[in-house]
């Protein structure tokens, strides 16, 4: 009987501690929403009492750069490459070294079957020539009866043969003057000329006329005197270069020195369709590459061709610049708060380059445009703004 009392009082016990238990947790749920009705109202009235700050746009540039690599060539360079349409080669008539001006021989192929073709088109031309002379010089003989009608009838039957005749030998003539050139131009491709002075840096006399499909050189001659920077850049940078952007070279062979020069080229299109073979494969860092070239505009001084060179090219451009505080993100898209006239206007831009303090844009803004530094979630399109702070 005693155990029995003494268990019902442990149990009166357990139920007043399960009581204070969920009193106590009932008040900090109660308590914590209070708390955090008072923060979030706390943090509205801040933001309702955060004061507007506006800043005119201004123009300027955003410091940026784009590295490049590359090598330096000749800007004038010649392949001459063995054409066995030619016909046989006789001879190469330079050496490695030799400096040679424009219009110079360099390569003879044999001329003997195009001297001969030449030769006898000249010859069809003169016997043509000599015809047209006779027929316009002597005319045709007629045979006069004393009768003047009979005998003006016969003369003018007579001209127009000599007229006929001196048609036809005209258009043959036009066709005797056509092969002569055609043949004059098959032998003039039997010597090949230099099409620029320069320095002959190779040459190659041991050609075969099997057709393997790879080009023989015979002579290449490159001029120093003119040298530019030829490379490829990837389709991440193609965006943001273009021609006439002035660049900074640089040499690791000569670290302490600059040169610069002028993009003069870009591609519009990759190189060897590379990109294909490398996006097959799923290489996702590999991506298209397009030639360019750089005309150096300083003294070339130490440069050489064949140096693996640097190439900074540094944005000069002007834009409208705005504080990097204005821009607010929203699924993937770019805004900026405006004032216009008292108020707020909530408008879609793009993004340019940008560095620590300022935003680069793009579109969306125009020069006179003021935007809001500071914006908040509180902020609606179409609200008026009664007061703000202009800032500079």
């Amino acid at each position: 009987m005693e155990d029995f009392h003494q268990e019902e009082k442990e149990m009166k016990k357990l139920k007043k501690w399960q009581l204070f238990s969920l009193i106590g947790v009932t008040t900090v749920v109660i308590l914590g929403a209070i708390g955090t009705i008072l923060l979030f109202n706390g943090n509205n009235v801040a933001d309702k009492e955060k004061t507007i700050q506006v800043q005119k746009v201004r123009e300027g540039s955003v410091a940026s750069s784009v590295l490049l690599s590359g090598n330096i060539a000749a800007t004038n360079e010649q392949y001459v490459y063995y054409d066995s349409t030619k016909g046989d080669l006789d001879s190469v008539l330079v050496n490695v070294g030799d400096k040679v001006t424009a219009g110079q021989a360099l390569v003879q192929y044999k001329s003997v079957e195009a001297q001969a073709a030449y030769d006898t088109a000249v010859r069809a031309l003169n016997k043509i020539d000599r015809q047209i002379y006779d027929l316009k010089t002597y005319g045709t003989t007629i045979e006069t009866t004393g009768d003047a009608a009979t005998d003006d009838k016969t003369t003018a039957s007579a001209q127009r043969s000599v007229d006929s005749q001196l048609k036809d030998l005209q258009d043959n003539r036009a066709d005797a003057e056509a092969n002569v050139n055609k043949a004059q131009a098959q032998l003039n491709a039997t010597t090949v000329t230099s099409a620029n002075d320069g320095t002959v840096v190779e040459v190659n006399r041991d050609v075969s006329k099997s057709t393997t499909g790879a080009n023989q050189t015979l002579v290449h001659i490159v001029n120093n005197g003119n040298l530019q920077v030829k490379g490829e850049l990837s389709e991440y940078n193609l965006a943001n270069l273009s021609v006439g952007q002035e660049v900074t070279i640089t040499s690791k062979v000569y670290p302490d020195k600059k040169w610069t020069g002028k993009i003069s080229y870009i591609s519009n299109y990759p190189k060897d369709n590379q990109n294909t073979a490398a996006a097959s494969a799923g290489n996702a860092n590999s991506g298209a590459k397009y030639p360019y070239t750089v005309d150096i505009t300083s003294e070339i001084g130490d440069l050489k061709q064949g140096f693996s060179i640097n190439i900074e090219v540094k944005n000069k451009t002007r834009g409208i610049l705005v504080p990097v505080s204005s821009i607010v993100s929203e699924s993937n898209k770019s805004y900026i708060w405006t004032i216009e006239k008292g108020t707020a206007k909530k408008v879609q831009v793009t993004l340019g380059n940008a560095d620590a303090k300022h935003q680069e844009i793009s579109s969306g803004l125009t020069k006179d445009s003021k935007v809001i530094t500071n914006p908040t979630d509180s902020l609606k399109d179409g609200q008026e703004v009664k007061s703000y702070e202009e800032t500079h």
